[in-house]
C-alpha cells in the first residue's frame, strides 16, 4: 500500500511542470505549464495568472504576444500550454494601443489551382 500511495506522489510530482517565466527578449518572456488531472483550458489559465502575477510584481502590465493549450502526450488528465507575453509600463503606446482583429478573422486560406 505505501508502494502505490508513493508511486502516484512521484507520478503527481513528475507531471507538474512549470518553466516560470522566461527573459526571451527586451520586456518579453515564456512560461510553459503542464496541468495534470486539467485540461488544455485550466493549463492556459494557470500560464496566464502566472504572467499576470510576475508583471505586477515588477509595477507593470500584462500584454499577451501567442497562446498553445493542449492535451498532453498522454491524452487526457493533463493541459499544457505555452504563452508569451511583455510586461510594459501602463502609459507604454503598445500596451494602450487598441486591439484590432485581422481583416482575415485570423483565418488563412490556400486556394489549389
Amino acid at each position: 500500500m505505501r508502494t502505490t500511495a508513493l508511486i502516484v506522489a512521484i507520478v503527481s510530482l513528475a507531471g507538474c511542470a512549470n518553466t516560470g517565466p522566461v527573459p526571451i527578449g527586451k520586456d518579453a518572456y515564456t512560461v510553459s505549464v503542464r496541468v495534470p488531472f486539467s485540461d488544455p483550458s485550466g493549463a492556459k489559465g494557470d500560464a496566464l495568472k502566472e504572467a499576470n502575477t510576475f508583471c505586477i510584481s515588477q509595477g507593470k502590465r500584462m500584454l499577451l504576444q501567442t497562446q498553445k493549450s493542449y492535451e498532453c502526450a498522454l491524452h487526457g488528465g493533463c493541459g499544457e500550454a505555452e504563452i508569451t507575453f511583455l510586461c510594459l509600463n501602463e502609459n507604454d503606446p503598445r500596451y494602450t494601443a487598441a486591439y484590432q482583429v485581422r481583416k482575415d478573422n485570423g483565418v488563412t486560406a490556400i486556394e489549389n489551382k
